[in-house]
């Protein structure tokens, strides 16, 4: 059951995701786990352009990233707290989405 549970809320939060990702973002990859005080928690990687991190206006897209997931979360009634990670193109398989 309660996989069955997790399993919806992550194909809810994966189409909210993708319906509002914005245009900086490449792609993502998020899992479901427990923080390490035991509480219900969300680690989104944020796949972005090679050379991203170093724009003068990456700060800046930190924010949106951050309210773009807070949001999803919001909007699907999912209450997880989100740890972001960003990665650039060149550090994950393309399939897997993976770190290599």
């Amino acid at each position: 059951m309660k996989e069955r549970r997790e399993q919806a809320e992550k194909e809810r939060l994966e189409s909210q995701l993708r319906k509002y990702q914005p245009e900086f973002v490449k792609n993502f990859h998020f899992e479901f786990e427990e923080d390490l005080d035991g509480d219900p928690a969300v680690w989104v990687w944020v796949i972005v352009g090679d050379g991203e991190a170093e724009t003068d206006n990456f700060p800046e897209r930190y924010g949106t990233t951050r309210s773009w997931i807070s949001t999803a979360l919001s909007e699907t009634h999912i209450q997880r707290w989100p740890y972001i990670r960003f990665r650039a193109e060149s550090e994950v398989d393309p399939i897997t989405l993976q770190v290599l």
